[in-house]
C-alpha cells in the first residue's frame, strides 16, 4: 500500500510538471466521457430504467395479436388493447395466479380556484396501485371498492409531481374537490414521489377510477361492449408462478371468452372467424412497463450512443498516442530505474496510475460537461419529442456509468503505452542515442497503428454523419401537401369542459368568426385531428357501386374539418369544391375525398357525386354521404411516413362528436404577437376553456422531424470532433517522425533532394496511415450503416456518395494535419541536420 501511495504521489507530480500534456489529455477525455454520460442519461431513463415498484421482474404485459373488429385504441401496439369485458373476465378467472391491472391514458381539463388548465390523466382499475405496490405519499390510493359502480366513484389520486407543482406539496389538499373534465372529484391521496405510471413518456397528472370512463371521455359504451378495445393490461405473477404457467392458464380461459365475443360479430367469413378463435395471449416482460416510447426512440438513441462511444475510443487513442510520445521522452528514466532494480511490473503500474489520474481528471471535468449537456438534451427531448417525465439529473446509475467509463478509458489508453514504453532496456536506450534503432522504429510503427485506428473510427462517424444529414435534407425536401408558412395553430377541447356536441359546434362556429376578425388574419379553419401528429381515426366504409375490396382495404381515416380548411392550409383541390357554410347539420351529408381514397374505392370513375357510408355493406343503410370534392394527398401522420392512407374529410357540423378541435390561422403577422391575441379570443368566449399547443406549422414540422434533427446534428458534431482529434493524432506522429528523421532528411537534401521530395516523404507517411485506416473503416462504416438503415430516408446504406464524401473529408483533415510537419521538414538545414543527435 505504501508503494502504491508513493506511485500516486509521484504520478501526480509528473503530471503537474507537464501541464500542457495534462491539460490536453484531460480535456480530450472530458469531451468523450461527458458526451457519453449525457447520452447514457437519456438511454437509461428511456430504454433501460425499470419501473420504480417492488419486484418489477414479476410484471408482464398482455398482448392478443390477431383479428379485431369495432373500436381499437392504438397508441403504438394494437395487440395490447383489450375490452373491459375481456379484462374483467380474465382478471377474475386467473386471480389465484396473478393480479391483473388495467389502465387508459386520457386528456383532462382540471379546474381549481377559478383556474382551468390542460393536463393528462390515467383511468386505472381499483387494484392498480396494489398490484404495482405503489404506496401513497399522503392519504390513500384506490382499492377494488372504488371501481365497482359505473360513474359512481368521483375520486382522484394526484401524481406527486402535479401535487408539488400545482398545490405546492400542501397536505391540506386531501378531501378537497376539483373539477376534472367538468366533473366534481374528491382528492383522496397523492402517489409517492418517483412514480409516474407504467409507460415512459406518459406521466399522468391525475389517476381516476376506471369505471368513471364515461364521464371522463364521453364514451358511453366502453364498459359493456366486447368489441371496444380501449384499455391496456398488465399483470403481476404470484410468487412461484412462471410465465409459461400463467400463459397457459390465460389461454385456457381466453378461448371460451373469444367464442362469446364471436357471437356478437357479424359479417365475417369462416376463415376470419377461425383466425379470430385461434388468437392467443402472449406475455412480454413488464419490468420496464409498456415499451411504446422505447420502440420509437430506441433506434435514434442507439445510433447516438454508438457515435459517442466512437468519440470516446478516438479520444482514448489520441491520449494513448500522447502517452507514447511522452513515454519515448522518458525511455532513459525508465531504463535507469530498471537497471537499479525496478521491475517492469512496477514501472507499468507507475504509468498506468498516471493514466488513471489523467482519466480521473477527465472524468470529473466530463461530469460537469455531461451535466450541462443533460440539461440541454433533456429539455430538447421533452419539448420536441413529447416524452414527459424525464429528469435532467446525475443519478446513481449515471454516476456509476461515468465512473466505469473513466476507469475503462484510463486502462484502455494506459495499458498499451505502459507495456510498450517499459520494453526498452538500458542498452537499447544507449544504442538509440543518435540513431534510428529497431526499438525506435517499432515505437513509431505502433503509433502509426493507433493513428490508423483513429482514422478508421473517424471514417465511421463521417460516413454516418453524411447519411444522417442527407436523410434530414431529404425529409425537409418532401412535399407535405400543405402550407406551413405563416400558419399558426392552437387547440381546445370543449368536450372536456362539459360541452355537449351541439354546444361544441356552436362554440367552434363563434370562435372561427371571432378569430377571422382579428386584424391581419387572412383565413381560419379547423380540424379535429391535427396533421403531422401521428393521430388518426378510422372506420370501414361501403362505397356506392359495390366495389369489391378485401376487408383490410375497406378502412379509411376521417377528419372533421371546417369550411375553408383546404384553402387555409394550401391543400390543392383537384376537382369539385370545398365545404361551404351551408354544409350544416340539416343539409345533405357531403365529404371531400383524398386522391388515395378515390383510387382505391372509385378506380377509373369520376367520384364527384358518388356516395359512400360508414360501416359494412351488410347493414340496410344506403350510402348517404356525397363526395363533392377531391384533394391531393397530405402527409397526415408523419413527415417520414412512406405510406399514404386514404382519407375522407367531413364537415364537423355534420358529425359533431369531436372531443377537441385544432384551429389553423393564416396570417401575415408575427406569430409571437398573434398567439396571445388568439388565446384572448378564447378566454372572452369561455375563460375556463384551456388553450394548448399554440405553435406554428413550421414548429410542428420541426417537432415531427426532431429524431432526424437530433441524430443528424449530433452526428455532425461528433464527426467534427473526431476529425479534429484525428488531425491532432496525425500531426503528433508526423511531428515526432520529422524530429526522429531530421538527420536522414538533412542527408537527402545534401545529396540533392528538393523541397517537393521532402514533402512527398511526409505525405507518404500520412498516406500509409490514412489508407490503412480507410481499409478498416469503410467496411465497418457500411456495416453500421446497414444496422441503422431504419433511420435513413431517401438514401440507402450503400450510397457511394456518403463514403466518397467521408474519404474526401479524411483526406482534407490528413493534408491539413501534415502541413506544419512538412513545412518544418523542408526547412531543415543539411549542415545542422548532420550534427543532429
Amino acid at each position: 500500500m505504501t508503494n502504491l501511495w508513493q506511485d500516486i504521489r509521484f504520478g501526480a507530480r509528473m503530471l503537474a510538471k507537464n501541464p500542457a500534456f495534462t491539460a490536453i489529455a484531460v480535456i480530450t477525455l472530458a469531451l468523450g466521457i461527458g458526451a457519453n454520460t449525457a447520452i447514457f442519461s437519456l438511454v437509461n431513463q428511456i430504454l433501460l430504467q425499470r419501473l420504480p415498484v417492488p419486484n418489477p421482474t414479476e410484471l408482464v404485459v398482455l398482448h392478443a395479436p390477431g383479428p379485431m373488429t369495432g373500436h381499437v385504441s392504438d397508441d403504438g401496439d394494437y395487440s395490447e388493447s383489450f375490452s373491459y369485458l375481456m379484462y374483467k373476465n380474465l382478471r377474475d378467472s386467473t386471480s389465484s395466479l396473478c393480479s391483473m391491472l388495467a389502465r387508459y391514458n386520457f386528456a383532462v381539463s382540471i379546474a381549481d380556484h377559478g383556474k382551468t388548465e390542460r393536463g393528462t390523466g390515467e383511468l386505472v382499475s381499483g387494484n392498480y396501485f396494489e398490484t404495482l405496490g405503489v404506496q401513497p405519499a399522503i392519504g390513500r390510493v384506490f382499492t377494488a371498492e372504488d371501481d365497482r359502480v359505473p360513474n359512481g366513484h368521483p375520486l382522484v389520486v394526484l401524481s406527486h409531481s402535479y401535487w408539488s407543482r400545482h398545490f405546492g406539496g400542501d397536505p391540506a389538499v386531501l378531501n378537497k374537490s376539483v373539477l376534472i373534465n367538468n366533473v366534481e372529484m374528491t382528492i383522496v391521496g397523492v402517489a409517492r414521489a418517483g412514480f409516474s405510471g407504467v409507460q415512459v413518456g406518459k406521466s399522468p397528472d391525475v389517476f381516476v377510477p376506471l369505471t368513471m370512463v364515461a364521464l371522463m371521455t364521453q364514451q358511453h359504451d366502453t364498459l359493456e361492449g366486447w368489441n371496444n378495445y380501449w384499455m391496456k393490461v398488465l399483470a403481476r405473477r404470484k410468487p412461484g408462478v412462471t410465465n409459461e404457467q400463467l400463459t397457459a392458464a390465460l389461454n385456457t380461459y381466453y378461448h371460451p371468452l373469444l367464442e362469446q365475443q364471436l357471437a356478437t360479430i357479424t359479417g365475417w367469413n369462416d376463415r376470419k372467424k377461425q383466425a379470430f378463435l385461434d388468437k392467443k395471449i402472449v406475455l412480454t416482460a413488464g419490468s420496464r412497463g409498456r415499451l411504446i416510447a422505447q420502440r420509437d426512440a430506441g433506434g435514434p438513441l442507439a445510433a447516438m450512443f454508438a457515435m459517442v462511444a466512437l468519440v470516446l475510443l478516438i479520444a482514448c487513442t489520441n491520449v494513448a498516442n500522447l502517452l507514447l510520445a511522452r513515454g519515448a521522452a522518458r525511455n532513459r528514466e525508465f531504463a535507469i530505474r530498471g537497471a537499479l532494480g525496478a521491475t517492469r511490473a512496477r514501472l507499468m503500474r507507475q504509468l498506468v496510475i498516471e493514466s488513471l489520474l489523467c482519466a480521473a481528471g477527465g472524468g470529473v471535468l466530463g461530469l460537469f460537461l455531461g451535466s450541462w449537456l443533460i440539461n440541454i438534451l433533456t429539455a430538447m427531448v421533452v419539448d420536441n419529442a413529447g416524452i414527459s417525465g424525464l429528469v435532467p439529473r446525475l443519478d446513481s446509475t449515471v454516476l456509476a456509468f461515468a465512473a466505469a467509463a473513466t476507469l475503462f478509458s484510463g486502462l484502455l489508453f494506459g495499458l498499451l503505452p505502459a507495456w510498450r514504453v517499459t520494453r526498452s532496456s538500458l542498452s537499447d536506450v544507449i544504442k538509440d542515442q543518435g540513431s534510428t534503432s529497431s526499438a525506435s522504429v517499432s515505437h513509431v510503427r505502433f503509433r502509426k497503428v493507433l493513428v490508423a485506428g483513429q482514422v478508421a473510427f473517424t471514417m465511421l462517424l463521417l460516413a454516418g454523419a453524411t447519411l444522417f444529414v442527407r436523410t434530414l435534407w431529404n425529409l425537409r425536401s418532401i412535399d407535405l401537401g400543405l402550407r406551413t408558412e405563416n400558419v399558426i395553430s392552437f387547440s381546445i377541447a370543449p368536450a372536456l369542459n362539459g360541452y355537449d356536441p351541439q354546444r361544441g359546434v356552436a362554440l367552434i362556429d363563434q370562435l372561427r368568426a371571432r378569430v377571422a376578425g382579428v386584424p391581419g388574419v387572412r383565413a381560419v379553419a379547423t380540424a379535429d385531428i391535427a396533421p403531422l401528429t401521428g393521430d388518426d381515426e378510422g372506420s370501414n366504409i361501403t362505397a356506392e357501386g359495390g366495389v369489391q375490396l378485401a376487408e383490410e382495404l375497406q378502412d379509411v381515416n376521417h377528419v372533421q374539418v371546417s369550411p375553408d380548411y383546404f384553402s387555409t392550409l394550401g391543400i390543392p383541390l383537384i376537382s369539385g369544391r370545398e365545404f361551404r357554410q351551408s354544409d350544416g347539420a340539416t343539409s345533405p351529408k357531403v365529404a371531400v375525398a383524398s386522391e388515395s381514397m378515390v383510387k382505391r374505392f372509385f378506380p377509373g370513375r369520376n367520384p364527384i357525386g358518388m356516395h359512400f357510408k360508414f360501416g359494412g355493406g351488410r347493414n340496410n343503410k344506403e350510402p348517404d354521404i356525397e363526395i363533392v370534392g377531391v384533394v391531393k394527398d397530405v402527409k397526415q401522420d408523419h413527415v417520414h411516413s412512406t405510406t399514404i392512407n386514404p382519407y375522407v374529410y367531413i364537415p364537423y357540423a355534420q358529425r359533431p362528436g369531436f372531443s377537441s378541435m385544432t384551429f389553423y390561422v393564416n396570417s401575415a403577422r408575427d406569430s409571437q404577437q398573434l398567439g396571445p391575441e388568439l388565446q384572448a379570443q378564447v378566454r372572452e368566449l369561455d375563460p375556463n376553456l384551456p388553450v394548448y399547443d399554440v405553435k406554428t406549422m413550421q414548429r410542428l414540422v420541426e417537432e415531427d422531424l426532431f429524431p432526424a434533427r437530433i441524430v443528424a446534428g449530433l452526428a455532425g458534431i461528433f464527426a467534427t470532433l473526431a476529425a479534429l482529434l484525428a488531425a491532432l493524432g496525425i500531426y503528433g506522429v508526423l511531428a515526432y517522425l520529422v524530429v526522429q528523421r531530421t538527420r536522414e532528411i538533412g542527408i537527402r537534401m545534401a545529396l540533392g533532394a528538393e523541397a517537393d521530395d521532402v514533402r512527398w516523404l511526409v505525405v507518404k507517411e500520412v498516406g500509409s496511415m490514412v489508407v490503412a485506416g480507410v481499409i478498416v473503416g469503410l467496411p465497418l462504416a457500411y456495416g453500421l450503416a446497414r444496422l441503422s438503415e431504419s433511420l435513413l430516408y431517401g438514401v440507402h446504406a450503400g450510397n457511394p456518395m456518403a463514403y466518397l464524401l467521408g474519404l474526401a473529408l479524411i483526406a482534407m483533415v490528413a493534408l491539413a494535419a501534415c502541413y506544419l510537419p512538412a513545412r518544418r521538414a523542408t526547412r531543415v538545414d543539411p549542415l545542422v541536420a548532420l550534427r543532429y543527435q
